[in-house]
């Protein structure tokens, strides 16, 4: 590899993390002003918030290392861009459809803080780490913890919903509002979507990751 092509490989994630930390600040301010402390009962202010926080600690690691990442940014990396996937996933699948007949698409998907909590920061984190962010394998183990935040606060809000201290906040955790079956149906899908995806991103990034900036091989 040529050494412009090794400071392309270097500079990219750089840019990647860089932008993602701008983004993720512009959405949490109007998140904040629209809601304050309160919006973090939601999933996808508490998975961005995370991202934030993990992509500053990646891209400390990554600087202070020369281009090389300690496991632990690098999982938690790996765990954000999940989570994120999770709430990309949700919107597009679960809550546009569920928003369409009322006319609130525009403000499920792209109005507010939604543009860069909904589209523009779970795109970019999820192909940065797939594509430009090296270094590390995800096994079945990593696959399977990476799960860890999104079922914790589904089983955390399934219990407070429950208790009757909350509802909500998603439509699909109104356990008084909906049968006891179609509780259990929708845990499993979410449930299914965050371990697939895990899954899917871990092999495309085992696959992927650097591929953009290795070198030929010529006979």
């Amino acid at each position: 590899m040529s050494d412009r092509r090794k400071n392309k490989a270097r500079l990219l994630p750089v840019a990647a993390n860089a932008s993602i930390i701008v983004l993720e600040l512009i959405g949490t301010s109007i998140s904040y002003r629209n809601g304050g402390l309160g919006n973090l009962r939601w999933y996808t202010v508490l998975s961005n918030v995370f991202a934030l926080v993990t992509s500053i600690a990646w891209l400390i690691s990554y600087l202070k290392r020369g281009g090389k990442v300690r496991y632990i940014a690098g999982m938690l990396r790996y765990m954000a861009s999940c989570c994120l996937a999770v709430t990309f996933l949700t919107v597009i699948f679960v809550l546009v459809p569920m928003a369409a007949p009322s006319g609130g698409v525009a403000r499920v998907l792209y109005k507010g803080p939604q543009i860069y909590h909904h589209i523009l920061c779970p795109l970019i984190s999820c192909l940065s780490f797939i594509f430009l962010e090296q270094g590390m394998r995800i096994n079945k183990k990593m696959a399977l913890a990476s799960n860890v935040p999104t079922l914790t606060y589904a089983v955390v809000f399934i219990i407070l919903n429950l208790l009757r201290v909350t509802v909500g906040p998603y439509p699909f955790l109104h356990v008084y509002e909906q049968p006891v079956y179609m509780s259990v149906i929708w845990f499993f899908v979410i449930a299914g979507v965050a371990l697939g995806s895990s899954f899917l991103i871990g092999k495309l990034h085992n696959k992927l990751s650097g591929i953009f900036f290795q070198k030929k091989i010529t006979a």
